[in-house]
Formats: C-alpha cells, structure tokens, sequence
C-alpha cells in the first residue's frame, strides 16, 4: 500500500486565504451602500435648504411689499436679486438659487382694504437638481405661496 501524503499548506494560503477576497467585496458592497446614503441624505438636505430659502425670500418680499407699497415689478426682482432693480444682464438673470424674476407673483390689495386684506407672494416653477444615483435629474419644486395681512400699506408716522 503506498503512503499517505498529507498536504501541506503555508499560512497564508490556508483556511483563511480564500477569506480575504470575500471579505474585500464585502465591504466593498457596504462602503457603496453608505456612500450612496450618505449621498441622498445631503442632496435632499440641499433640496429643504433651498425651499426654507425660497419660503423665507417670499416671507421677506410680501412684508417689504406691505411697508413699502411696492409693484410686481419690485416684488419679483427682490425675491430673485435680493434688490428691487434686476441686474445689468436683466430679467433674464437667474437670481439667488436659480430664481428668476417670472417665477414670481405678486397680488396687491384693493384699493378699500378693509381688515380681511392681504398681499400675496407666490414662487412657482423653480426647479432643483439631484445628484443621488437612480433619482439623478431636475425637479421642479413645490409651489410656495405666502400670504400677508395688509395692515399699514406703506402708510408712514
């Protein structure tokens, strides 16, 4: 009867050896599975920034348009250029976080405003980009309309 032979293996092609490649492609898998998390988080963090943003200019634009007694015209150009003059390249400029001056309208009150009066600011139309993969693509944003009470109509002391 011949011998038995026993194989021999080193260290580093033993039990363990054929471990590592396995091990590698796992963690490969979940680094790209946090990645792409991590990825969607902040994009759709950027994307409630920029409609805070655009709640907060409609805010500020129908309450200077209360005070100020102010047109369309001044309405739009400050919620997009934070200015009530468009710059030199016009209206066609994107403003602050791509607004621009056509996205935005503006109801004055009546003349007679009684004490259910308001003014109306409405940004309507903007659209924001994803970067997250499977979601990548432009959207547009919900319509933000904020409504005011026209107290003082730019009466002044």
């Amino acid at each position: 009867m011949p011998p038995i032979r026993r194989h021999t293996t080193t260290r580093a092609a033993g039990r363990f050896g054929s471990c590592r490649g396995q091990s590698l492609i796992e963690s490969v898998f979940v680094l790209l599975t946090l990645l792409a998390m991590i990825l969607f988080i902040v994009d759709m963090g950027r994307i409630m920034l920029t409609e805070q943003y655009l709640m907060e200019r409609a805010r500020a634009a129908a309450r200077m348009a209360v005070v100020n007694n102010w047109t369309q015209a001044d309405v739009a150009n400050y919620v997009a250029y934070n200015s009530t003059r468009a710059p030199a390249g016009g209206n066609t400029t994107p403003g602050l976080m791509g607004v621009l001056p056509s996205k935005v309208s503006y109801t004055p009150p009546t003349t007679a405003c009684d004490p259910s009066c308001y003014v109306k600011v409405t940004i309507a139309g903007v659209t924001a980009f994803t970067v997250v993969p499977y979601m990548a693509g432009r959207y547009t944003l919900p319509t933000i309309t904020v409504s005011l009470p026209a107290g003082s109509l730019g009466a002044t002391n």
